[in-house]
């Protein structure tokens, strides 16, 4: 009887629970453009030493690209509603859209960095998405399959 109540207690708790709430995320605030902005440069002060010129640069250069995507976002949104499948054509069209505006942001940051700092700004984004290429959807760490 008591070993029935124990299974019975832990299949109540194996149950799948919806996704994203134990982030605490459904509370927090979203930040402006501008906010996310100031901190993103203040981040990268830290990380890369930048004096006050280079951070207020860097701060509009973030701020501009934010804005944009926060549009994109709303896009996004507005879109979600339809049925219409994107074909191949127009998804090419926003992707190759969107590796010109990496290539731009990253030629922005090159003028205003120097030599080493962008190297080194480099080496950080290619280490955190290495970090994120390792994170399944619920944000858990993947282990790689040691065979």
């Amino acid at each position: 009887m008591a070993l029935c109540a124990l299974l019975i207690g832990l299949g109540a708790s194996a149950q799948h629970r919806p996704h994203h709430t134990d982030r605490g995320n459904e509370n927090r605030t979203e930040l402006t453009p501008q906010q996310r902005a100031t901190l993103q440069s203040k981040r990268m002060t830290l990380a890369l030493g930048l004096d006050q010129q280079q951070q207020d640069q860097i701060a509009a250069l973030l701020k501009t690209r934010l804005d944009e995507r926060m549009e994109w976002k709303a896009r996004q949104k507005s879109e979600a509603g339809s049925t219409e499948q994107k074909d191949g054509a127009s998804r090419y069209v926003a992707l190759n859209d969107r590796l010109d505006r990496e290539i731009a942001f990253q030629e922005n940051i090159k003028a205003i960095l120097s030599d080493s700092q962008f190297e080194q700004w480099r080496s950080l984004r290619e280490d955190k998405m290495k970090g994120r290429k390792n994170r399944s959807r619920d944000g858990r760490r993947q282990h790689a399959r040691q065979e």
